[in-house]
């Protein structure tokens, strides 16, 4: 929660439950006090849960300090300062001849959100794909690991992941994931082709469901004694491959 500004924020129990109603699309996460016997909190946990949207209980303050102050009556509204694009939207208008995407199941780290959306940029990805109500919120943190990238690269949201694999496919785009189990070597994947690149959280990877969705999964070797390298580093390694093979 370190890291979010109070300009980013909504707070108040009538303007949170405005901005639900009549915006829900902006908002990226809730905060509430513990204590939620106030009828209109209850009202905004079971309308931003109904809506799928993040939220996270608060002591006192912390939600001052989250809030930038005192008057926040028990509730803060992150919002989204990034205008997301739908998929069908960065398929439309490609950088690329042959798409390139990089599909996230839903990080909880900030930094690993802000450090991939910066990799993308680097090496002109048409897109990176978020889904809603999932991992961290794109907030200051991502802003900042970004290094700026996220100014540039183009963000879409999902309501499903499942959903968004299939559209994929249904749009001739190779969906490649990555497992240490895998028999095939990421650089023996053809990343010419039209593709998107599909992480899962950290620590529990990618949802059994989605890895059906896969055309294709393939390991990053590894030769010291670490057992996995951290998501951002793997979507990096996967990134610059399609580079490489793109620019040769």
């Amino acid at each position: 929660m370190e890291g979010e500004h109070p300009e980013n924020l909504v707070y108040g129990r009538n303007a949170v439950l405005e901005l639900l109603r009549e915006k829900p699309e902006s908002v990226e996460k809730i905060y509430f006090q513990f204590n939620t016997s106030h009828p209109k909190l209850k009202e905004i946990i079971i309308t931003a849960r109904r809506q799928k949207i993040v939220t996270g209980k608060a002591r006192l303050e912390k939600l001052s300090l989250i809030a930038g102050t005192t008057k926040h009556q028990g509730v803060a509204a992150l919002i989204s300062t990034v205008s997301y694009y739908t998929v069908e939207e960065l398929l439309a208008a490609p950088r690329n001849s042959a798409p390139l995407l990089v599909v996230l199941q839903g990080l909880d780290d900030p930094h690993n959100i802000g450090a991939i959306i910066r990799t993308a940029e680097a090496v002109a990805a048409d897109g990176v794909v978020l889904v809603e109500g999932k991992g961290a919120p794109v907030n200051a943190v991502v802003h900042k690991a970004s290094a700026g990238a996220l100014s540039h690269m183009r963000v879409a949201k999902v309501k499903s992941l499942v959903r968004c694999l299939e559209l994929l496919h249904r749009e001739g785009i190779q969906v490649l994931a990555t497992d240490m189990e895998a028999e095939t070597n990421y650089t023996d994947a053809d990343f010419r082709k039209a593709t998107a690149i599909v992480l899962g959280a950290e620590g529990s990877g990618l949802a059994p469901e989605a890895m059906e969705f896969c055309d294709r999964v393939v390991r990053i070797p590894m030769a010291g004694c670490v057992e996995s390298l951290n998501v951002s580093v793997s979507a990096g390694v996967m990134l610059y491959e399609a580079m490489r093979q793109r620019l040769s």
